[in-house]
């Protein structure tokens, strides 16, 4: 059975958002899959619990 997933909305500026599809697109990403890359890195790298 698959893993039940969370949507996780972000708010940001027009013009932060247009250069993040742009580095998305430079690793062949959208800019969905390179956000969730980017939290899940995170995550795993500072979370102490």
């Amino acid at each position: 059975m698959a893993e039940e997933k969370k949507r996780f909305v972000l708010l940001v500026d027009n013009e932060i958002f247009e250069k993040f599809k742009v580095l998305a697109k430079e690793q062949n990403r959208t800019a969905g899959n390179l956000g969730t890359k980017l939290v899940n890195d995170y995550v795993k790298e500072n979370y102490k619990g």
